[in-house]
């Protein structure tokens, strides 16, 4: 529980950092120099999923709408829901239209709906 607890709050502290920059933020172990997370403001709307389809299901929290903000890590292809295969790995929301709720739940979201896709074009990299 002590170690959820610091993970979160350094979440926290890394989301705040990001949005306070507008920063794309890098990983700092060597073997992972290449992949990045970026936070990304929800265009359209979009649900967290427990996989890369429909029928995963989603993983039990709001659906994020626009105006709504997430941390991808990376982006990898799944179901076209219509406007092509790419979903981000999300690791946190936060709910502008909730009061600014945040939360820390993994899981992937549609690029279409986030961003049209603009970060899986070269700003994080594929899982």
């Amino acid at each position: 529980m002590r170690g959820q607890l610091r993970r979160r709050g350094a979440m926290a502290a890394v989301v705040a950092a990001l949005n306070a920059g507008g920063m794309v933020l890098s990983t700092a172990s060597a073997s992972a120099a290449a992949s990045a997370s970026a936070l990304l403001r929800v265009e359209v709307g979009a649900a967290v999923f427990n996989c890369r389809n429909l029928a995963s299901g989603t993983v039990g929290v709001p659906d994020l709408w626009s105006g709504d903000v997430l941390l991808a890590t990376c982006w990898n292809t799944g179901e076209n829901l219509g406007g092509g295969n790419r979903w981000y790995l999300t690791v946190y929301e936060r709910y502008n239209h909730l009061n600014g709720l945040e939360l820390t739940v993994t899981g992937w979201t549609y690029t279409p709906f986030v961003d049209n896709s603009a970060a899986s074009n070269g700003t994080i990299t594929h899982c």
